[in-house]
């Protein structure tokens, strides 16, 4: 069995959190994965590497 290079964070994302990024999915048509993406994103520049 073959396992990603990364496992998914999500189960440590709150519920509330995971109904607001369901309902701007709704929204938006973007999906929670892009989302999530583009947070972590800005997450890397303002903290830094």
């Amino acid at each position: 069995m073959s396992y990603p290079k990364y496992g998914w964070v999500g189960n440590r994302i709150a519920e509330s959190d995971m109904a607001a990024l369901y309902k701007r999915k709704k929204a938006t048509q973007k999906s929670i994965t892009s989302m999530v993406a583009e947070a972590v994103s800005q997450y890397v520049k303002e903290v830094g590497k």
